[in-house]
């Protein structure tokens, strides 16, 4: 607020000084006092009045300042009613009083969703824990029976069974992984062996070269994004010949793990939405596509401190890259790691 919109807040009250001088000033000039004496009065005045709206007007400001960087400072905007100086103004105290009034209910109503969604996320996981058991079940008859199409249709199902237990805990993720040593090799070694039939249909050709490294995070949740790379890399293959390339790059500060298909690739108009939730791209083929998996991997990437990058040129193929950093945070013993509490999945 300017100093003039301050003044005009105030006109009835100036405009009363105004009165109350003007009156003064007759009173003066009819019992004859020296005219240069009223004029310095009334410079006095105007003056002594200015000078005192001014500090009022900056105090004012000052306070309004401390409010607004009070509430900046707060995470959770909806508390300022608990923490802003009660005022004692008339006005503002009304305004005070609906403030707090309105944040009271907001926050009771946030309160309930919170809540309405805590047990909405419980019966899904719920759901999800039980389900999982009857497909599982399934697929290791239809396993046995040697049907393969019927186990490929049962392992479908409990893949996206699992997207959606994984999707329900991902805003929680710091209650639900273990970070221990593992062997990168034998993580994607499982990761493949949950696609071998998927695999062996498509004929494809792996090429898998030095991936035997000594890698520190949650195997649960490293083995979820690398079967969502997996599962988008066999769902995109296209050529006579397929080939899927598995292969490292480690340096001092990082290890690379590349998986790279030589499917029908990403237009580059959306290479940069790819992560986005429910983008499922313009031309490719996506006919069961869902927009999920890689928004998926992207955010527990970044709970777990690793970066997931992409590159593809359409047509060509299209290359997933897990950066897993190194350092004092990913470079201590099985003896004396960090640990969470873990559910199991």
């Amino acid at each position: 607020m300017s100093f003039f919109a301050f003044l005009e807040e105030k006109t009835a009250e100036i405009l009363f000084q105004l009165f109350f001088l003007a009156a003064v000033v007759f009173l003066l000039f009819f019992y004859g006092v020296d005219l240069l004496f009223i004029l310095l009065l009334i410079g006095l005045f105007t003056v002594v009045q200015v000078s005192f709206q001014w500090y009022l007007y900056r105090k004012k400001k000052n306070a309004s300042r401390r409010i607004m960087d009070l509430a900046d400072r707060l995470e959770e905007s909806c508390y300022i009613a608990e923490v802003i100086p009660k005022p004692r103004e008339m006005q503002n105290e009304a305004y005070y009083y609906a403030l707090k009034k309105a944040c009271r209910f907001m926050n009771d109503k946030i309160g309930k969703i919170e809540e309405e969604k805590r047990e909405y996320q419980e019966y899904i996981e719920s759901f999800a824990h039980e389900i999982k058991i009857p497909i599982g079940a399934l697929s290791l008859t239809f396993d046995n029976a040697k049907n393969y199409t019927l186990k490929k249709e049962t392992d479908k199902m409990f893949g996206l069974v699992e997207q959606m237990l994984y999707y329900a805990r991902s805003e929680d993720t710091e209650k639900d992984y273990f970070i221990k040593q593992l062997n990168l090799k034998e993580v994607m070694h499982n990761a493949i062996l949950k696609f071998r039939h998927s695999l062996m249909e498509k004929k494809v050709v792996l090429d898998i070269q030095d991936i035997d490294h000594i890698i520190y995070t949650d195997e649960k949740w490293l083995a979820f994004i690398l079967s969502q790379i997996m599962q988008n890399a066999i769902k995109y293959f296209d050529k006579q010949e397929n080939h899927l390339r598995i292969y490292s790059q480690d340096n001092e500060t990082q290890l690379l793990l590349m998986i790279e298909d030589n499917g029908c690739g990403i237009k580059a108009s959306d290479l940069s939405r790819v992560f986005e939730k429910g983008f499922t791209g313009s031309d490719r083929k996506k006919t069961n596509a869902t927009g999920i998996g890689l928004y998926l991997s992207k955010k527990l990437c970044g709970r777990l401190g690793l970066e997931i990058q992409i590159a593809s040129v359409e047509n060509e193929y299209t290359r997933v890259t897990l950066v897993f950093p190194k350092g004092s945070m990913h470079s201590f013993t099985t003896g004396n790691q960090s640990s969470r509490s873990s559910r199991s999945l």
